[in-house]
This record gives C-alpha cells, structure tokens and sequence, in this order.
C-alpha cells in the first residue's frame, strides 16, 4: 500500500516538474473589477490574469504535506517556509520547489522567513540558502534540538547569514513599496505546553497588507495562537487566509473566523497525505465564511496564485480548472 502511494506521488511530483519547467508563468496583477477567478490555462503554465507590473503576489507553492509560500512584486522575491514532506535523504518537495522558482528566473530572495521549526516548514531551508542569494533569515527562536534545525542554525553562523528573532509586535522589512507585513504572534515571551514552547503555537503569524487587501498567513498557528491574537488584535479582519496546520482541526476555530472574516482560503497539504488534511470541522468552519469555488487546496489545485493591486485581486491555479466540487471533502473523504 505505502509503495503505491509513493508511486503516485512521484508520478505527480514528475508531472508537476515537467509542467512547470516547460510553461510555468505566475500571475502579476489585477485588471478586472470586484474579485475574479483565474482559471486559464491547465497544467501547462500558469498564465496571468492581467498585466499591472506593481501588483503583489502570493504563491502556495505545491510541494506536498508541508508549506512554502512565494511573495513578488517588483521582480522581488521573498520565502515564507522552505519545507520536505518525505524523509532526509528524498528530496521532492526540494525539487519542486526549486523547479518553481527557476521557472520565474529568482536568482536573489530578500528574505526567508521560517515560521517555526517542523521538516516540514524547513526541510528544506538549508538547502534554499545554499543555492540562492538570501538577504535575511527571520525566525521565531524557540530553541528546538532537531538535526534539520540545528545544522540550519550551524550554518547561519558560519556563513554570517543576517538573522533576526521576530515576535508579535515586531515588523518584517518590506522590500516592496506600500506592502506591510505584521507579525502578530506569538507573544513576546511566547506560548508554552507546560515547561517547552510549544512549537506549532509558536508559528509566526503575519498578517500582509497591500493597499485594501489583507492576508493572514499562519503557519501551524493552533487554537491557543488564535485565542492570543483574538486577545491582543482588536482588528483582524483579512480578504485571504492561509489555514493553520494544512487545514487541521486544531486550528481555524470558529471564534477565531468570526473576527477573520475571510473570503479566500488557502491550504496547503499533500495529495492522500497521511494525516487525512484538510480535516472535515475546518472544512465545515470555512462554508460559514465562504463557497467551495473561493476555497483552494495544493493537493487539488496544485500551485495557487493569489494577486492584488491593493484595490482588487485575483487568483489562478495550476490545475485548471478550479474543482468546487471536490474542495468541501476533507482527506479522510468525509463531505461537508
């Protein structure tokens, strides 16, 4: 059973590959009035929806059970997680997301931003910095004693890589004009499961903002990072949400979408992953907020792009076109 499941992710990583070396073209802007789906093209290429030179983008990477986010504009990149869905010595999600980045010719990131320290958001991290140019390397600092981890540490120090801890109530450096991006957890003196820092509550949070459209990006944020920042941010409203923990049911409590109010969500997990993400209660939260067609996946719609011009936005996804009809299915297959 587990060689089959392996076989059909390697045959989708391959495709993935292919498709993105022969055609891949990310959305740039927006040019259509009110909110509009993208669904151009197929597997392909990626092609833009519009031609707005200054607008923003979001990209979910699909590189399976894990997250890598790619922020651009101005011909400027930045990475949110650099994560490996398979043991050590495979390297897919490596592969694919380098594949996705050379397909937009980034030779230079301005920042890496790990959002804690799981493989699967640093798999591979390591990697990452050793083939491109990275400005800043921003971080949680929760002391964690993986390999993985340590040796990405090892190396920031013997390369002098420019760190920095960031935590709620601090900035990441925007290398985009008009673009903010606020970290709003975790706390300070963070969040803690008796003695140790919990490392998914600890996920650094940011909520990006870009003229009138806001995106909160969680990491594997769960129910305690949701119940502080509802504590400490009166205003959280956002237009996008990245799910916490790839669509878990520790995370995207009710109480937490009643003040996130999003109308897009994003999330990121493997086809057939093992722990059955996105989970059903999620899924059930989400159709209160929004419908199935606003709702993306990567292991349904592959790569996800969403762009703004700070007034409007819009989104296109690899596997065009966009399924509703399977998105409201958790990975366990029970329907919403």
């Amino acid at each position: 059973m587990a060689k089959k499941r392996r076989s059909k992710k390697s045959q989708k990583q391959m495709k993935k590959l292919i498709s993105l070396f022969l055609g891949l073209i990310v959305v740039i802007a927006v040019g259509f009035f009110g909110v509009e789906s993208g669904f151009i093209g197929g597997e392909s290429s990626l092609v833009p929806l519009v031609t707005d030179e200054m607008a923003f983008s979001l990209h979910v990477i699909d590189m399976g059970q894990g997250d890598s986010l790619l922020l651009s504009k101005d011909g400027k990149y930045a990475l949110i997680d650099a994560g490996e869905s398979l043991s050590p010595g495979e390297r897919e999600s490596r592969d694919a997301i380098f594949a996705y980045l050379d397909s937009l010719g980034v030779k230079q990131l301005e920042f890496l931003l790990i959002t804690h320290q799981d493989y699967d958001h640093i798999g591979s991290a390591l990697d990452v910095l050793k083939k491109y140019d990275v400005g800043v390397v921003y971080d949680n600092g929760v002391e964690h004693t993986s390999k993985t981890y340590e040796n990405l540490m090892a190396y920031l120090v013997e390369e002098d890589v420019n760190y920095k801890v960031v935590r709620d109530g601090d900035r990441v450096t925007s290398p985009w004009d008009g673009v903010t991006i606020e970290v709003v957890s975790p706390p300070q003196n963070l969040i803690y499961s008796g003695k140790t820092a919990d490392v998914n509550e600890n996920s650094l949070v940011l909520k990006i903002t870009y003229g009138d459209v806001s995106y909160l990006l969680t990491g594997d944020a769960e129910e305690k990072a949701e119940e502080y920042i509802l504590s400490t941010y009166a205003d959280i409203d956002v237009n996008i949400i990245k799910a916490g923990h790839h669509g878990s049911s520790s995370s995207s409590t009710m109480d937490f979408l009643y003040r996130v109010t999003p109308e897009i969500v994003l999330i990121s997990c493997g086809e057939d992953n093992d722990y059955g993400h996105p989970h059903i209660e999620p899924l059930e939260n989400f159709a209160k907020f929004t419908t199935a067609e606003n709702i993306f996946r990567t292991d349904i719609d592959g790569d996800i792009v969403v762009t703004t011009d700070g007034t409007k936005y819009s989104f296109a996804v690899r596997n065009a076109p966009h399924d509703a009809s399977k998105i409201l299915i958790s990975g366990n297959g029970v329907k919403v």
